[in-house]
């Protein structure tokens, strides 16, 4: 007798997937990125889970290559195997080594693929990065207005240690709400619209040019596929928008004014920086100079006219990890991006397009991929464990869908019924 074959539940039924403790390990560790230590804590209990509950939780060989996790876990493997051995030939292997603690961290995506399963349970974890980012945005509002934070010198950090992670932060949460404004209708998208104002509002306010271009970009597309017929509308609106800015916020307005201009100390830094990485990728191709030691060896590899002496990174994502662990680990990288972007969009087609029930989140991975890689030209953002760790969950997000419409069944996307008659549970 042939195996029962039922249809994927959409409501509330008891034949739901029930999300288990370590899908809520999973949530909580991403909802804490704003307290590093305790999202550690959230993932080392997730992925204590997943181990002992490792039968349980495993994805069926069917589910694992028809929702295309083997295409993500190809190039995931290749980055990890790489950065095991950049370590093992770097000059300086005990500091290096010291990175590999790293390793831990990017666990948030296969950790995905075990403990995330159906579109309820993506849809939770979007609320969640969504609501976390407008209360991040709120504080950051609250700093700006009611303390010394705001100027050029002393920039708004939100719950974070530097102004960047927060910026980054900020730029992942707007772009998830495009996508629910892109998709949505009505008094939806006017929802979505208050929640999207304040957070763009913190991220003006963080003084960040490279999350501003990203945004930007990002707004740009998303207007386009939703409201196109309505662009002088937009550019109206950038138009009015940029004067006012220049009227009330001179400061804000310098900032704008000066993305291009090489008489900006920071953007001329950014190109000496680059010399700098070309020539340690010259030195070291294969697999880097090893982790942690572009701060070590920046001072020799500096151009003689640059403006500082000791950075901490290239401002580059591709750069830096170039230098640090060499050009098989940007293949791995940009290979990671590309296959999560393909998913993604076909994802996207297979499910309706924009009027598709799943567009908002297959369309919100692919907007973030854009914008979190646009703004990586301007400052080395995949270094940021917080802002990581989010992007390694979005990564997962199309393999974490089912492979289909609503109404296919539940085996297709990788749920049985618990043998003793109960839900699922993960």
């Amino acid at each position: 007798m042939p195996p029962q074959r039922f249809h994927l539940p959409w409501t509330d039924s008891e034949e739901t997937p029930r999300p288990g403790a370590g899908y809520w390990f999973y949530a909580l560790h991403l909802a804490t990125i704003w307290g590093l230590a305790l999202s550690n804590a959230f993932q080392g209990l997730a992925l204590l889970w997943a181990m002992i509950r490792w039968k349980r939780v495993r994805p069926s060989s069917e589910r694992f290559y028809a929702t295309g996790m083997d295409r993500l876990l190809k190039p995931f493997a290749l980055y990890a195997a790489v950065f095991v051995v950049s370590v093992l030939t770097s000059n300086k292997v005990p500091e290096s080594a010291w990175h590999l603690r790293g390793l831990i961290g990017l666990t948030t995506l296969p950790l995905a693929f075990l403990l995330v399963r159906g579109e309820r349970q993506v849809r939770l974890l979007f609320d969640i990065l969504i609501w976390v980012t407008l209360g991040l945005a709120i504080l950051g509002i609250g700093q700006y207005l009611l303390t010394d934070y705001g100027s050029l010198d002393n920039r708004i950090p939100g719950a974070f240690s530097h102004y960047m992670t927060y910026s980054g932060i900020l730029l992942v949460g707007s772009c998830l709400v495009l996508a629910r404004i892109v998709a949505g209708t009505g008094a939806k998208q006017l929802r979505q619209w208050l929640i999207l104002i304040p957070i763009l509002v913190a991220m003006v306010l963080t003084l960040t040019r490279h999350a501003w271009l990203a945004a930007f970009v990002v707004l740009t597309i998303a207007w386009l596929l939703r409201f196109r017929r309505l662009l002088w509308v937009y550019i109206a609106s950038v138009l009015l928008l940029l004067a006012f800015t220049a009227s009330v916020a001179p400061e804000h307005w310098s900032r704008l004014r000066s993305i291009t201009s090489l008489e900006d100390a920071s953007n001329y830094d950014r190109l000496c920086m680059a010399y700098a990485g070309v020539n340690m990728i010259e030195d070291a191709p294969l697999f880097g100079i090893g982790p942690g030691m572009v701060e070590y060896y920046y001072p020799i590899y500096r151009h003689p006219t640059s403006t500082r002496t000791h950075v901490m990174h290239l401002h580059n994502t591709l750069m830096q990890l170039g230098a640090e662990r060499g050009l098989l680990t940007v293949a791995a990288y940009l290979w990671l991006m590309v296959a999560a972007a393909i998913l993604s969009y076909r994802g996207l087609k297979r499910n309706g397009g924009l009027s598709g029930p799943r567009s908002d989140l297959y369309l919100g991975t692919l907007l973030t991929l854009i914008a979190f890689n646009f703004a990586g030209i301007f400052e080395a953002n995949w270094r940021d464990t917080e802002v990581q760790r989010w992007m390694l969950f979005l990564l997962a997000v199309p393999c974490c869908l089912p492979n289909g419409p609503r109404d296919e069944i539940a085996d297709e996307a990788g749920v049985s019924k618990d043998p003793a008659g109960g839900s699922p549970e993960i």
